[in-house]
């Protein structure tokens, strides 16, 4: 048996081209329009966080009446992603923050004790703040207070379990 009977090299298809679009558009003119998108939902990302916040105090809520929940705790988990994911692209660092927070919190206990919730409530009234108050960026001096505030309310509860 020779070696071109042992082996065959497969060339498959180049199927990419056919589903991405060609553009005329330079490089520059496709960053320009993404920018300008951006801006766009910036304008309006607010009303996205609003809808965030309502979903997580749906879900604390929901851990509040059932604590071992695990359906609920995902979800709680999944909309603190989100905000954590999306918040800083559009200005509000420190809401991001809190969901990054928030998430390594809910990562770290199996189940949650009513402290554990209270820390869940309060990393959603950081969240709620940096909307009521337009808390962009880090928050300036109201935001440092709160991130410190929530760091010292983590590590009593830590401390007491």
């Amino acid at each position: 048996m020779n070696s071109s009977e042992q082996h065959r090299i497969i060339r498959p298809a180049n199927r990419l081209q056919i589903k991405a679009r060609l553009s005329d558009l330079t490089v520059t003119q496709m960053m320009a329009k993404a920018h300008e998108v951006m801006a766009t939902i910036a304008q309006g990302y607010s009303k996205w966080l609003l809808a965030d916040l309502k979903a997580l105090i749906k879900a604390h809520d929901g851990l509040r009446q059932n604590p071992n929940d695990a359906d609920v705790k995902a979800e709680l988990f999944r909309i603190a992603h989100d905000v954590r994911g999306q918040a800083a692209s559009f200005g509000y660092d420190l809401a991001s923050e809190m969901g990054a927070s928030l998430c390594h919190y809910l990562e770290a206990r199996e189940g949650l004790s009513a402290a554990d919730l209270h820390v869940v409530e309060s990393h959603i009234n950081v969240i709620r703040a940096c909307l009521s108050q337009s808390l962009k960026g880090d928050g300036g001096p109201v935001g440092q207070e709160l991130r410190v505030e929530l760091t010292a309310l983590i590590k009593r509860v830590e401390l007491l379990q």
